[in-house]
């Protein structure tokens, strides 16, 4: 089944819990979706007959799965997802569209939807994008993004995590010639969702928040909301705390928040 894009969601069996969430909001908010959806895992499947299932056996390590993935993907474009990325409105497909066909006319190797980081300076053709600089500290980012398979792949390594991918590819990524787009900050985002609802093996407050307003089941007995001194170091270095002193101050804050004030 060869087609020119698909979306493909990076997961694990560690996290099937996350899988049931995620469809429901992306079914619910994309029912056009005019991509074959790929779910990336080790052996377990989502038993959606929406859901196409690449299982790549026991776990080594991110990069190497995802190389793996991509080596069955049938198609020279991915739209890739990760399995937290919670959607919370409806998918503007045809704008995607539409951008996606601006990226592959100028021969882009990615195109970020949404802009964690923005991009360095504005295109003169496409006032909703930018360019990332060669040398941009997060030229590569794992938040939503159609890419280039090819590209994609050029800049994986074996071995690595999703933080390092970011880190290192970044760097590799300065030796391609193919642009790097990103959506402009502040534009109205075509594909919004809760960006990163699982933290460090924890469920988000706010995700948990969001599936219950949506309906949708959350087991916290396999996976807890993340605790309360976790939850206020990640605001003290949100704020711009350094590391060390976030944490000497994240427990009295945590009981703060657990009487009820703000973080």
């Amino acid at each position: 089944m060869a087609t020119k894009t698909a979306l493909l969601v990076i997961s694990c069996d560690a996290y099937r819990d996350v899988w049931g969430p995620f469809f429901t909001l992306l079914f619910r908010y994309w029912p056009d979706c005019p991509f074959p959806v790929f779910l990336g895992s080790n052996h377990a499947v989502y038993p959606d007959r929406r859901v196409l299932a690449f299982t790549v056996g026991d776990d080594l390590d991110w990069s190497s799965n995802l190389i793996h993935m991509l080596e069955m993907l049938p198609a020279a474009g991915v739209l890739l997802l990760q399995e937290d990325f919670l959607i919370d409105r409806p998918v503007k497909t045809e704008r995607i569209s539409q951008l996606i066909g601006y990226a592959e006319a100028q021969q882009a190797a990615c195109l970020r939807l949404m802009p964690i980081p923005g991009p360095d300076e504005m295109c003169a053709d496409q006032p909703e994008l930018g360019v990332i600089r060669i040398g941009a500290e997060y030229r590569v980012s794992l938040q939503a993004a159609w890419w280039r398979k090819e590209s994609l792949a050029a800049i994986l390594r074996a071995g690595e995590s999703p933080w390092q991918f970011e880190r290192l590819g970044s760097r590799r990524s300065d030796e391609l010639s193919a642009p790097f787009l990103c959506l402009r900050t502040g534009v109205d985002y075509p594909l919004d969702y809760y960006t990163t609802a699982v933290f460090r093996g924890y469920w988000e407050r706010g995700a948990v928040d969001l599936c219950r307003r949506e309906k949708i089941p959350v087991d916290l007995r396999r996976r807890s909301v993340m605790p309360l001194r976790m939850r206020a170091e990640r605001s003290l270095r949100r704020a711009g705390v350094p590391d060390r002193l976030a944490r000497l101050l994240a427990l009295p804050l945590g009981f703060r928040i657990a009487a009820g004030g703000k973080p």
